[in-house]
């Protein structure tokens, strides 16, 4: 789900390259904005699933993602204002912060495994266990 904001906000930002393509990148600035709504409810279903290790890099995670949202909103706003250059700027910005939280979701899922193995409930130390449960016969 996170590949549809992200894309469109990347998109606008190669758009804001050159000029000429001020509507395309505002638009797809607003596409980013409409698909973020989802995206963040679906990290907050996670969130009670994790360890106390993995939330706590979740929590940091949650706040680099809202600074970056912050962003592309207010530069959809400037652009929408025709201040474009403000709007590619505050874009830049949400491209950073967004870079941050990607980092640390990436971490949160592939270091600490968040996500993986639904049917295991990882230990306190953020490592999965497999449960008698979860055997799968084939």
């Amino acid at each position: 789900m996170i590949t549809v904001p992200i894309g469109a906000w990347v998109c606008a930002s190669v758009l804001d390259a050159r000029a000429g393509n001020e509507d395309a990148a505002r638009r797809l600035t607003g596409i980013g904005l409409a698909a973020a709504p989802p995206t963040v409810l679906l990290g907050l279903a996670d969130y009670d699933r994790l360890s106390r290790r993995q939330q706590r890099v979740g929590v940091v995670h949650a706040i680099a993602n809202t600074a970056a949202l912050a962003c592309f909103t207010a530069s959809y706003a400037a652009r929408r204002q025709e201040a474009h250059v403000r709007g590619k700027l505050l874009s830049l910005l949400g491209l950073t912060a967004m870079g941050v939280g990607g980092a640390l979701g990436g971490h949160l899922a592939y270091a600490q495994g968040a996500g993986m193995f639904r049917w295991q409930r990882p230990a306190e130390d953020g490592t999965a266990r497999p449960s008698p449960s979860a055997a799968v016969p084939v």
